[in-house]
């Protein structure tokens, strides 16, 4: 028999919904809590939708420690966008009752599902909730942190903190 025993690595998962985002984020939260214990989370963002004319998303970043490999962390996050209504086959560019994407598992990389995901870099809502929650932590091999990334980031202005925080 295999048994998997893999040592508990820091996962980080970006959240986003522009369809009632206050309860569908509270809600995911609370499941993910409920599944994998103590989590971090960054600010509430706001940013545009992209790709359509829609209402602007909120975006936030959670990270929790998992034994889990990345081939069984994704299909609970696609279960919880599921258990709030997101529809398995929507569009790319629609409306979102929730995103939950694996961006990173410990300093693991694969090509499917992909580590890291490959939007931290060149999205302002993937890149920035991340800086806020994980400054000091850098892409697997990367030689610099997230938050000078982020610093450094052209589409920084796109994102704005939600002040006071909604959840």
């Amino acid at each position: 028999m295999n048994i998997d025993q893999r040592s508990p690595r820091r996962a980080f998962v970006g959240l986003g919904s522009n369809v009632d985002p206050a309860r569908n984020l509270r809600s995911a939260l609370v499941a993910l809590e409920r599944t994998f214990g103590d989590l971090r989370r960054s600010p509430v963002c706001v940013s545009p939708a992209e790709g359509y004319d829609g209402p602007d998303y909120w975006n936030l970043c959670v990270g929790f420690d998992t034994a889990l490999p990345a081939e069984a962390l994704v299909p609970v996050l696609k279960d919880l966008e599921r258990s709030l209504g997101r529809q398995p086959n929507e569009p790319r560019h629609a409306p979102k009752t929730l995103d939950a994407d694996l961006l990173l598992l410990g300093d693991e990389t694969s090509v499917e599902p992909p580590l890291p995901h490959p939007e931290i870099l060149s999205r302002a809502y993937v890149l920035g909730p991340l800086a806020m929650l994980a400054p000091g932590h850098r892409l697997p091999g990367g030689t610099h942190p997230f938050s000078d990334l982020w610093r450094n980031f052209a589409g920084a202005d796109e994102l704005t903190v939600l002040d006071p925080d909604p959840l």
